[in-house]
């Protein structure tokens, strides 16, 4: 069974969520550093015997690579742990499952955002964004 949300419990996590984004975001940031580190490493070719040239600093920096995404995906774990799920790390979107008018719905809310206003039907998303207006809390 899913947890659904009201206005004041997705609210009420508003603040961890937005300090968890800024980690994923930051975490995301190392993972692509790493990871273009890994590309530019094996451009300098291999070996006649097949190996990596630089094979040592790969294995560091695949080491280092995978720390980073591990560390991320249990942030991750956090997050939906609570209940609610991360749509999009860069943009710092985060959706809860709630209910208006007796219909599913998702709360939605970007962390440049106070508080939650938005919501969007299930398939919709967040283009299918709209006001919450007047709900009860």
């Amino acid at each position: 069974m899913t947890r659904q949300f009201t206005l004041k419990e997705a609210n009420h996590l508003l603040p961890a969520l937005r300090e968890h984004l800024l980690g994923l975001r930051s975490l995301q940031d190392q993972a692509r550093k790493k990871y273009e580190e890994m590309r530019d490493i094996r451009e300098v070719g291999y070996r006649k015997d097949g190996n990596l040239i630089m094979l040592t600093d790969y294995q560091i920096a695949k080491k280092e690579f995978d720390q980073v995404v591990n560390e991320a995906n249990q942030l991750l774990a956090v997050i939906n742990q609570l209940g609610c799920r991360v749509t999009d790390v860069e943009l710092g979107l985060i959706d809860f499952p709630a209910e208006i008018d007796g219909r599913p719905v998702y709360l939605c809310w970007r962390i440049d955002e106070e508080s939650v206003q938005y919501y969007h039907g299930l398939e919709e998303g967040y283009a299918g964004r709209k006001p919450i207006g007047k709900i009860n809390p």
